[in-house]
């Protein structure tokens, strides 16, 4: 699987493939909560594969998973380090 020149994968997944896609990166979903379809889906694409403890990104998984765009909180350094960015441009502004 390639990329495109925005770093995101050339292979399209649908929203709740991603979400489960995501989940299973995660790890913290048993898999009976995960949709069976996308289960299957993503298996067939080879980006999960089985393992004894239930389903896990492949390599070509995990490259997808690093691909996708990450939530803001995930990609800041802390909550409190975004708070004190919040305050800091307040406290410039004499507000």
């Amino acid at each position: 699987m390639t990329s495109s020149a925005h770093g995101r994968p050339l292979l399209s997944l649908t929203a709740e493939q991603e979400v489960t896609l995501r989940r299973i990166a995660f790890g913290e979903s048993p898999v009976r909560t995960l949709r069976a379809e996308d289960l299957g889906t993503l298996h067939k694409l080879g980006l999960i594969e089985k393992s004894k403890d239930g389903p896990r990104l492949s390599a070509s998984g995990r490259r997808y998973f690093d691909a996708l765009p990450k939530p803001v909180l995930q990609t800041s350094r802390t909550f409190r380090s975004m708070l004190g960015d919040l305050t800091k441009g307040t406290t410039k502004r004499g507000l």
